[in-house]
């Protein structure tokens, strides 16, 4: 009974253990797999999110630069007054509220209209700005984007200015960038997070929390931004990339950039780690219940599939038992529909095929005395003639006349003949035995096709022919044999080198 006890113990911790194992390893992996992929989507949703932000920031600013062009056409400006240059920065400022001074300075470098929001309006001053980066940037490259300053330590703002042509004058334009918070803005990622948006030199250039950027506050110590404006300068094109930091607040999040490699800006899109990793932490406890739900339901199967188990076993070991101690006729019952009911067959099996071994025990006895007699009596035959051989090296007679009486009796036959072929020819009898001598034919005689002698010494084969079932003999050779008592005829040729 102990024994049966620790069996059935020994496979409830067996399957217990097997199935706790196999679902924490595939929890494991599968908490796992979805973190990767959950960190993977974030990413790349941070990505899309800043590139995106890119996208509407650098399509602000090529707006801007589209809307200057009306005027700046060389063949329009070419023959217009001041006066209506003027009129046309009016109607530029009331498309582009961003712009908030519109300047035009001549070929020579001499500023000759000036129209601002925030200023008197300035016609012909001819004030010399032929060193001023805005014009002679412009005449170089044809296009201008300055950087990022804070006008009276106010708002942020850029300068672009676009020449006219090669010899041409320059029509530059000062925007302001607080119209950039309307595209950070609206970028919503998550309930917390946030875009912003920065300059070369990491000064915060567009943000959610607008007394931010008028605090002129330098985003460039942060790690993450420190190490993506870095990055941005070795490759000289547009960087991405997403990780782990800690923002102003010095709180964990996810954060993508994506570089703005026209202006050198740099777009940040931000999220609190917290917060963005909480479905994975959701589906991760999911996932430990329910492993502990499974766990519990496999402790109660393992149970009851040990006692399933353990009960046929019980009956195997008692009826091994008897049938050890000898009782054959007993079988063993068990009906369960699987192995084991093929195990109790086997044992039912074994112990019919042991009765019968029992019982047939001394047949098999005899056959296997009669085998080992007949063995010896063919070694024996073997030595005999082998002896013969020996003894008679000069007549070869007595050879042939043991050969032939001990194959008559090792046959059982009754009679023997030697037969001695020679050029397709049956020479004659060289020995015989318990045969009338007159009743063998006449020698020498060509061998024959009908005559199975010929065809045992013509083929080299053995040839065995049953006197009544030969469908071969004639009648006239079947009833001859019949005279002489024979029921079968062996025909065995000695060959020596074919």
């Amino acid at each position: 009974m102990a024994r049966r006890r620790r069996l059935f113990w020994k496979y409830v911790i067996f399957f217990s253990l097997l199935v706790t194992v196999a679902l924490l390893a595939s929890g494991a992996v599968e908490i796992y797999f979805s973190y990767q992929e959950s960190k993977e989507v974030l990413s790349a949703l941070q990505r899309e999110k800043a590139q995106a932000a890119a996208v509407r920031i650098e399509g602000f600013i090529t707006e801007i630069e589209h809307q200057m062009g009306w005027v700046t056409q060389p063949r329009a400006v070419a023959a217009a007054p001041l006066e209506q240059r003027r009129f046309d920065f009016y109607r530029l400022q009331r498309q582009v509220p961003a712009i908030t001074e519109i300047s035009y300075i001549d070929p020579a470098g001499r500023e000759q209209v000036r129209v601002s929001r925030l200023a008197m309006d300035v016609f012909g001053s001819q004030t010399d700005l032929s060193a001023d980066p805005r014009f002679t940037e412009a005449r170089a490259r044809r296009l201008y984007r300055g950087p990022v300053y804070f006008r009276k330590e106010s708002e942020p703002y850029m300068a672009i200015a676009i020449a006219e042509g090669e010899k041409g004058g320059v029509t530059a334009a000062e925007v302001n960038l607080k119209f950039i918070w309307d595209v950070v803005s609206q970028i919503k990622v998550g309930k917390a997070g946030q875009a912003f948006v920065v300059d070369g030199q990491g000064a915060l250039i567009a943000h959610p929390d607008i007394s931010l950027v008028l605090q002129k506050t330098d985003m460039g110590k942060l790690d993450h931004v420190k190490a993506a404006l870095a990055a941005s300068v070795r490759a000289g094109e547009s960087a991405e990339g997403v990780t782990i930091a800690r923002n102003l607040r010095h709180q964990q999040v996810l954060t993508a950039h994506s570089t703005i490699p026209s202006l050198r800006w740099t777009v940040f899109v931000e999220q609190p780690l917290e917060e963005a990793y909480a479905p994975l932490e959701a589906s991760m406890r999911r996932t430990a219940m329910l492993e502990l739900a499974f766990i519990a339901l496999a402790v109660i199967a393992s149970l009851m599939l040990a006692r399933k188990m353990v009960k046929p076993i019980r009956a195997l070991q008692a009826g091994a038992a008897r049938l050890g101690e000898g009782q054959l006729g007993d079988r063993i019952e068990v009906n369960t529909g699987d192995e084991l009911e093929g195990l109790a067959n086997q044992f039912n099996s074994m112990a019919a095929r042991l009765q019968e071994s029992y019982a047939g025990l001394e047949r098999k006895v005899e056959e296997r005395t009669r085998e080992v007699t007949e063995a010896l009596e063919q070694q024996t035959t073997t030595s005999e003639i082998l002896r013969v051989i020996a003894q008679s090296r000069t007549d070869v007679q007595p050879v042939f006349d043991t050969i032939v009486a001990n194959a008559a009796r090792l046959t059982g036959g009754i009679y023997g003949t030697v037969y001695r072929i020679d050029d397709d020819k049956m020479v004659d009898v060289v020995a015989q035995q318990n045969i009338n001598t007159d009743t063998l034919r006449v020698f020498p005689r060509p061998l024959s096709k009908t005559d199975f002698v010929s065809r045992a010494a013509a083929a080299g084969v053995v040839v065995k022919i049953d006197v009544e079932t030969d469908p071969d003999l004639s009648a006239e050779s079947r009833a001859n044999w019949r005279a002489r008592g024979a029921r079968c005829v062996l025909m065995v040729p000695m060959l020596r080198e074919g």
